[in-house]
């Protein structure tokens, strides 16, 4: 009996653990978007860039306009005078016109479809590459990503954000960074264990001051400022991932509430299940 308490406790506390946070790892070069999706004001904002923004391109195709008045609650008039585009009916899902043909032809692939893409990317993922936009002009739109890189996708937020580029001590380092990685297949080429160990130093030590730069927010600098100030900016980047983070579930907030109940409910019964056992083994022990 006590050994299957244990295990009933076991159990619950690792039921416990999974339903209040424990997330797959990300990127360790991305920035935690700190999202909450009991935010209607902030799912609202979203549901507002998404459709002026990047709904064009990116349809949400497994999703329906009636989750934006049940879910983000937007009055179902606004919805059907500002946010809907390509139906008629509410109960309509949300696509986009753009044939695949020529999508394929401008951007060299088909824009994905992105309703689930906050649980294939997580949105931590998704706020550091909204981010992350640089200009960059050997690219075909003249922007490059550094959580993406060579990603074929334009910059659309750039009129809110404005053009950013990288730092100087940022390019410097990427530079040094470069130059040591050639460095070392040189002299692995020749058998120079000692320029190979020296340009292993240099390495190390630019990635570190790198990742420093990255954390101090002075990777990049904007170089002509657009409609937002930084702050502003990751306000709308943050209310934009929070709503897709909502498409991709939409009955996520249910379903973490009966989650609730459900281990309140295990930590209840474990408790009377305790008691039983004592009532039991009261007269052996």
């Amino acid at each position: 009996m006590a050994k299957l308490l244990k295990t009933k406790l076991a159990v619950v506390l690792c039921i416990a653990g999974l339903t209040f946070g424990l997330q797959a790892s990300t990127d360790g070069d991305t920035e935690s978007a700190n999202i909450r999706s009991d935010n209607k004001m902030s799912l609202q904002s979203g549901a507002k860039t998404y459709m002026n923004y990047c709904l064009a391109c990116h349809s949400l195709q497994y999703m329906r306009y009636d989750k934006l008045v049940d879910g983000v609650g937007v009055p179902v008039e606004l919805v059907e005078q500002n946010l809907m585009f390509t139906g008629d009916k509410t109960s309509d899902h949300i696509t986009n016109n753009m044939p695949a043909a020529d999508a394929k032809e401008w951007f060299g692939i088909v824009p994905p479809d992105l309703t689930l893409i906050s649980r294939v990317r997580g949105a931590d993922w998704l706020y550091t590459y909204l981010k992350s936009f640089y200009a960059d002009s050997n690219r075909p739109f003249g922007v490059n990503n550094s959580l993406f890189k060579d990603v074929g996708m334009p910059h659309v937020l750039a009129p809110l954000q404005g053009k950013q580029v990288k730092t100087n001590n940022a390019v410097e380092l990427e530079s040094k960074i470069e130059a040591a990685d050639i460095g070392i297949a040189i002299a692995n080429r020749d058998g120079d264990a000692a320029a190979a160990t020296k340009n292993k130093a240099i390495m190390h030590e630019a990635s570190e001051a790198l990742a420093q730069l990255k954390h101090d927010h002075q990777y990049f600098e904007i170089a002509s400022a657009g409609s937002l100030n930084g702050e502003e900016y990751n306000t709308v980047v943050r209310d934009l991932v929070n709503f897709l983070d909502y498409a991709s579930e939409p009955v996520k907030l249910e379903r973490e509430a009966l989650g609730i109940k459900v281990i309140l409910f295990l930590l209840a019964l474990f408790g009377i299940t305790y008691l039983l056992k004592k009532e039991y083994w009261r007269d052996i022990h």
